[in-house]
């Protein structure tokens, strides 16, 4: 049989920035015969340019997002009027769209309300831009315009029109007023209803509900049976010892493929809880890479020409190695951020004896990482001993990674992350959970107080809050600005968040209008006085888990300097600068006294 040349694997390989075979990184390039993922942001746009308010929609978000396409999905399903969708409308659609600079109609609502198109806010100046702005918040002919702008170019262009020196009327305003309350209160529109502003930075490729998100989408797309895109492999003479048909197998799998892809999606939603942006493009890119182990056919015909029977080069090419790309250089990892990510939560670097026990080199599978024998040698030297000592290192790296994926216990996989606070941050999304439990707001207050450099031992019902002259230089002794009872202050998500800010129980726009995952948690504290506003703290995942091992004891004041410094910042606001009493707490070590101010202004001391 011949050495064959998978296509779809060469499709696959073109969404990997690394190399000038890329064509699947932007839409203009894209490959039209292929299904898109369903976005529910498209569903949110075209009932959005049905509202008769609505005059003017602008996609904002990182590179990557998918703004483009986003525009150009619009205009198929407006054009195809309910019917699937073919290549050739996908084809003419882009065609429109690569001369849409929001001068003329591209296409019109179901309404018949003509639409207007800016496909790039960043290929105009400031100054044009906002000149374009203006002009788009009052299309001709009654329309609807959509806008697609990064929020840098989006800001700079509202400023300069919000110059009256250079001509700038100040309409375009709304337009970053409108982003700011998404970001405040989560909701996408403006009083009037005629600007919707929505962020696409907030659009998850790992969604909480049912069909998982985009990362769960592609995976059943590019590894399913269903098509006859894995043929060629069948017939291809290097396909036993492939480590890419290898993944494609191993992420099909009836019984254990399901488990491999949830787990793999887990990964993805607990990088962009730990706060970071992981774009459509880049999520791609990082799939295409795992898949394809950074190989095409051409490399695994090469090496199976050199050798038909060896099974030791494959490891670093499989699934569960190539998602942390080890492989790749800086430079590379540069050009897909959401690796620097993936690898913060690397199972293979974090030790859990629970784990390690039951790992086997001998059961390493079909490929494993090294010749069992290349790490028995006998030590004679130092350097066989550091030798030794790094095979080992690599080969449980390897069999964590693997074990991690092949698990069907998901109820530690935070923990195998090295995030032991994880499960507590998602449970606080619980809308069923016990009200009665109090462990994640205590260890919350817990960790605050830590960070102002108080450890107290056991749970307490009160919390602490420094006087702010000694959140940085705390002494011996520190005064104590005031006393906040617990019972009053509540963690809750970042949809309850928006809710309470904006004084409603209807869910935001936000939540509906992009493909959702609460990132962020929040402790709301109540202010100094009874008509000022509650102080939140806002904390991803990375400093949840950093709060909680500051309230286990964890003293680490240098590394998280400005992690502390942030945190500090909010607490002032708790300060209470405002008490004329002539009595002050003091805490002293753990003890806390007071020191009350007798006649002839002496100062008494009392413990508390």
């Amino acid at each position: 049989m011949p050495l064959e040349v998978n296509k779809h694997v060469q499709r696959i390989r073109r969404y990997q920035p690394f190399d000038v075979d890329t064509s699947e990184m932007v839409y203009e390039r894209a490959d039209w015969t292929q299904p898109q993922f369903p976005v529910v942001t498209l569903d949110y746009l075209l009932n959005a340019i049905e509202r008769q308010t609505t005059k003017t929609v602008v996609l904002t978000g990182d590179a990557g997002h998918g703004k483009t396409s986003l525009c150009a999905s619009l205009l198929a399903a407006l054009r195809s009027d309910g019917e699937p969708i073919t290549p050739d409308v996908r084809k003419a659609v882009f065609l429109e769209l690569s001369e849409a600079e929001g001068a003329r109609p591209v296409g019109r609502t179901r309404s018949g309300r003509p639409l207007y198109i800016l496909s790039d806010l960043s290929e105009l100046s400031p100054q044009a831009g906002a000149h374009k702005l203006v002009e788009l918040l009052d299309p001709p002919d009654e329309g609807i315009a959509i806008i697609c702008a990064n929020e840098g170019q989006l800001r700079k262009c509202v400023a300069e029109d919000d110059n009256p020196g250079k001509g700038g009327t100040g309409r375009a305003k709304v337009l970053v007023q409108t982003l700011t309350e998404g970001i405040v209160r989560g909701q996408v529109s403006d009083p009037d209803g005629a600007v919707t502003v929505i962020n696409l930075n907030y659009q998850s490729v790992a969604t909480d509900n049912s069909n998982g998100g985009l990362i769960s989408w592609v995976l059943k797309q590019w590894t399913t049976t269903q098509w006859s895109r894995w043929k060629p492999c069948e017939t291809c003479d290097a396909r036993e010892v492939c480590p890419i048909l290898s993944n494609r197998k191993e992420l099909n799998d009836p019984t254990h493929g399901p488990q491999r892809r949830a787990a793999i999606r887990d990964m993805f939603a607990a990088a962009e809880r730990t706060g970071a942006v992981i774009t459509t493009r880049q999520a791609l890119s990082v799939t295409s890479y795992m898949l394809t182990g950074g190989l095409s056919c051409e490399d695994v015909h090469a090496k199976y020409q050199r050798s038909h029977s060896n099974r030791l080069w494959q490891a670093p090419h499989l699934y569960h190695q190539a998602l942390f790309g080890d492989r790749l250089s800086q430079q590379q990892r540069h050009l897909v951020p959401a690796f620097f990510a993936l690898r913060k939560l690397d199972p293979g670097r974090v030790s859990r004896r629970q784990v390690d026990d039951r790992l086997d080199p001998d059961m390493a599978g079909d490929f494993p990482p090294a010749d069992a024998s290349s790490y028995l040698q006998k030590v004679r030297t130092n350097r066989d001993a550091q030798k030794q000592a790094e095979q080992l290192r690599g080969v449980y790296t390897f069999l964590r990674r693997a074990d991690f994926f092949n698990s069907d216990d998901d109820k530690d996989r935070f923990a195998r992350m090295g995030l032991q606070a994880g499960d507590d941050f998602v449970r606080v999304q619980d809308k069923s959970r016990d009200p009665a439990d109090t462990r994640v707001r205590d260890g919350f207050l817990k960790g605050l107080e830590a960070v102002q450099g108080i450890h107290r031992a056991a749970s307490n019902p009160d919390f602490f809050v420094l006087d702010p002259a000694f959140f940085t230089h705390r002494a011996r002794a520190a005064v104590i600005s005031r006393r906040v009872p617990s019972k009053g202050v509540e963690v809750v998500d970042q949809v309850t968040q928006w809710q309470r800010e904006a004084g409603t129980s209807a869910t935001p726009e936000m939540r509906n209008a992009v493909e959702w995952l609460n990132r962020a948690i929040y402790i709301r504290i109540p202010s100094v006085a009874s008509d000022q506003d509650v102080v939140s703290v806002e904390a991803d995942l990375l400093r949840f888990e950093l709060l909680t091992r500051w309230a286990a004891g964890l003293r680490s004041e240098v590394q998280h300097e400005a992690e502390i410094r942030g945190l500090s910042g909010s607490l002032a606001e708790l300060a209470d600068s405002s008490n004329q009493d002539d009595e002050i707490q003091v805490l002293v070590g753990n003890v806390m006294r007071k020191l009350m101010i007798d006649v002839g202004d002496k100062i008494r001391s009392v413990r508390a």
